[in-house]
């Protein structure tokens, strides 16, 4: 009997033990998982490059610049690329890779692909004629499905394009625009909430606006708004509650609120003294500061704006720019420490872009950093962007 236990006690001993080295193999097994190197993780995806975009009107070539990340700017290879004589606008998607060139010595409006290197390369079935006018200048709807072309006539009237997913454009009717009777020169833009598209007219001196539909009709918003002399190139807080036109031969920026329902009514102050033919109005991320180039004075103001829209000059506004200088465009960094000027008129022919430093005030000051030789000649109207 004794022994009988004794060897079922052995056995249950032995398997108990079996049982344990079983158990501790199991561990130290997941243990050795667990404490095993990780994979590597995967690499980041490199950073898309930055590009600036520069066009020149007289040249018919859109130049390419890379942002570099101490603020200076490096000319890519092939830049400048041809587009085509009378180039006046140059309208990039939400996407920042697709940009839309509106020529009116050819009377089309083209897209163009922007590939990593920053080479332009056309868009299939991103070419549309306008007949019967010229275009000037093209926005798009901040979804990017609308494009908008304001064609220059007696009257003007603005030609509407969808565009689909590769950027090919679809003509999508078009409209007369109410008391621009000499709409030669119109200036479109679309509101950053998309709702609404002004029409500037330079050679009359009014705005119209449009209210914009689901389907990218437009409906007149009431009588033209009168601005000034000669009035060009509308600029927007972010938030889209104020407008800055300049009146490019009344050496002045005129100055709206935008209401609920997209009418404008003028900012306390407005219309501000600037120096002679201010060009366009470049407004900060935060909407608390404005930038307006001067292209016979050679200069850029700067203005704080109020709570109500009104504006303030910055310290030591307005600001020289080289000698020989006509800047025509300004444009902000996306850190905003830098603001790049862009001549319309140049003793040296072809269009420089000059780099300010922004100090916190929003005062500016020149950068060490060198100018650049765009290539370009006449980068007049809205043909400067940069790309995401």
């Amino acid at each position: 009997m004794t022994t009988s236990i004794s060897r079922r006690t052995g056995r249950r001993r032995g398997g108990i033990h079996k049982a344990r080295v079983a158990l501790a193999t199991v561990l130290l097994s997941s243990a050795s998982w667990t404490l095993s190197p990780a994979p590597p993780a995967a690499a980041a995806p490199a950073a898309q490059p930055q590009f600036m975009l520069v066009g020149g009107t007289a040249s018919g070539t859109i130049a390419v610049l890379r942002m570099n990340a101490d603020g200076s700017l490096t000319k890519v290879a092939g830049s400048p690329f041809d587009v085509d004589f009378g180039l006046f606008s140059v309208a990039l998607a939400p996407e920042s890779r697709t940009l839309y060139a509106t020529q009116a010595g050819t009377q089309q409006v083209t897209g163009y692909h922007i590939d990593d290197q920053g080479a332009l390369r056309p868009v299939p079935g991103g070419e549309a004629p306008i007949d019967g006018g010229l275009p000037i200048t093209s926005t798009l709807t901040p979804d990017g499905k609308w494009l908008y072309v304001g064609v220059g006539g007696f009257p003007g009237r603005i030609d509407a394009f969808a565009v689909g997913a590769s950027g090919a454009l679809t003509p999508a009717g078009s409209t007369p625009v109410p008391g621009a009777g000499l709409g030669m020169l119109p200036m479109l833009t679309t509101d950053p909430d998309g709702r609404f598209l002004r029409f500037t007219s330079a050679l009359d001196g009014n705005l119209t606006s449009f209210a914009i539909h689901a389907d990218g009709t437009l409906s007149p918003l009431g009588d033209s708004v009168p601005i000034g002399t000669l009035p060009v190139n509308p600029g927007y807080t972010p938030d889209g509650r104020f407008v800055y036109v300049s009146q490019e031969q009344g050496g002045a920026v005129s100055g709206f609120a935008i209401g609920a329902d997209g009418r404008l009514t003028p900012t306390p102050g407005s219309p501000y003294a600037v120096p002679a033919m201010p060009h366009n109005a470049e407004v900060s991320t935060d909407g608390r500061r404005v930038y307006i180039p001067s292209v016979a004075a050679g200069k850029v103001s700067g203005f704080a704006i109020g709570a109500d829209g009104a504006l303030t000059p910055l310290p030591g506004s307005p600001y020289n720019t080289p000698l020989g200088s006509g800047p025509g465009w300004v444009l902000l960094s996306d850190d905003e420490k830098h603001l790049y000027a862009a001549d319309v008129l140049t003793t040296n022919i072809t269009t420089r872009v000059h780099t300010y430093d922004v100090r916190a005030d929003g005062s500016l000051a020149p950068s060490s950093l060198p100018s650049v030789d765009t290539g370009t000649i006449l980068s007049d109207g809205p043909v400067m962007v940069k790309t995401k």
